[in-house]
């Protein structure tokens, strides 16, 4: 609760940081901003292609069509990779900063889970009219339960930054945390339903294993508000916030017990 109240206090310096970030990224290209629509609509129309035309049927029934049923898991999955693989540098890459002794070093790593954050909803109207246009051709996509999605963004949006606070830190530390991660990220993907459902998995300890998996209760949220249109069951809902609960309290507590040598150590 400590590193909730420090945030919240510099909610404003935190602000200040997100929205320069997100001039950053962009600053001297072409088309700015509209990139955040641009690279989820080309990334939509890759896999439509790729799975539409190439592979036709890449999956069950159950998946069709396959293209839409990927992206929407793959979408809040690109936001978790992004926010992990930057927030865990984010105290590095700002050195001068956190060498400041009023400065708040935690707020570094959630500028990268609000930016890419503020990413993933920008592409969810690309999303959102894809959908749209399977319904329209007869798939029951996009209904009423895309409700639950703002519900389903609150609650995985501690889980990401209390990953990357704790990451942050450790990084600081532990100058490979950044290579392992990105090898555990890959391993996480495939043990992500991104690719297929929980339900296909034959053997019953890989199900468990997945199932296991801290990115998996949301991404299995997004699929039956998005792509099956169901509202997510109780018991779903139950681990997405023990799931929360659990890495936000983990992140803060490895952050506060490094803090103290981050200066030192950057």
């Amino acid at each position: 609760m400590l590193t909730a109240r420090r945030i919240f206090r510099h909610r404003g310096l935190l602000a200040t940081l997100v929205v320069r970030e997100l001039k950053a990224r962009y600053r001297g290209s072409l088309l700015g901003l509209l990139w955040s629509f641009v690279n989820p609509l080309l990334l939509l129309a890759v896999y439509s292609f790729v799975f539409g035309l190439v592979f036709t049927r890449p999956g069950s029934d159950s998946m069709s069509p396959y293209a839409l049923f990927l992206v929407t898991g793959l979408f809040p999955w690109i936001w978790v990779s992004s926010t992990l693989l930057e927030g865990s540098m984010s105290l590095i890459s700002n050195s001068g900063l956190i060498r400041k002794a009023v400065f708040p070093a935690e707020l570094l790593p959630t500028v990268s889970a609000l930016s890419n954050g503020v990413h993933f909803l920008m592409a969810m109207p690309i999303l959102g009219i894809a959908l749209a246009i399977g319904r329209f051709l007869g798939y029951p996509l996009g209904g009423w339960a895309a409700l639950a999605l703002p519900l389903i963004v609150v609650l995985q949006l501690p889980m990401v930054t209390g990953l990357a606070i704790g990451l942050s830190a450790l990084t600081v530390v532990f100058k490979d945390v950044r290579d392992l991660l990105s090898n555990i990220l890959t391993l996480l993907f495939f043990l992500t339903p991104i690719l297929y459902t929980v339900e296909a998995i034959p053997y019953r300890p890989l199900r468990a294993f997945a199932r296991a998996n801290p990115i998996t209760p949301y991404t299995l949220a997004y699929q039956d508000a998005l792509f099956f249109d169901r509202w997510p069951a109780a018991g779903l809902w139950l681990h997405m916030v023990v799931v929360s609960l659990i890495c936000w309290w983990l992140g803060s507590w490895l952050f506060n017990r490094l803090k103290e040598t981050l200066v030192e150590a950057v």
